[in-house]
């Protein structure tokens, strides 16, 4: 997988979640290359755009995209790379 298709996987589960959820999500930020994969982040368009703090979603954990392409959402319980460590684990 590259990381092209990584991105295209990345930004269909955004549309996807936005959907769900009944807001206007897209990705945030640089993607964040690890051996496995890449970590995306995401909020709303509106907070992306301007950076207005009352505009950020709230419990919107980091998607992973592994190297095969399967896609997980990180929790947010814990920083993002714990995740990954406890998924390396299982």
């Amino acid at each position: 997988m590259s990381p092209v298709e990584a991105l295209a996987l990345a930004e269909a589960e955004v549309v996807t979640a936005g959907k769900a959820c009944g807001e206007d999500l897209m990705l945030s930020g640089q993607a964040i290359e690890i051996d496995e994969g890449w970590v995306f982040f995401y909020n709303t368009r509106e907070f992306v755009e301007t950076g207005n703090p009352s505009c950020r979603m709230a419990g919107n954990g980091p998607i992973f995209v592994d190297r095969g392409g399967r896609i997980r959402h990180l929790p947010t319980s814990m920083p993002w790379e714990e995740s990954l460590e406890q998924l390396r684990k299982s």
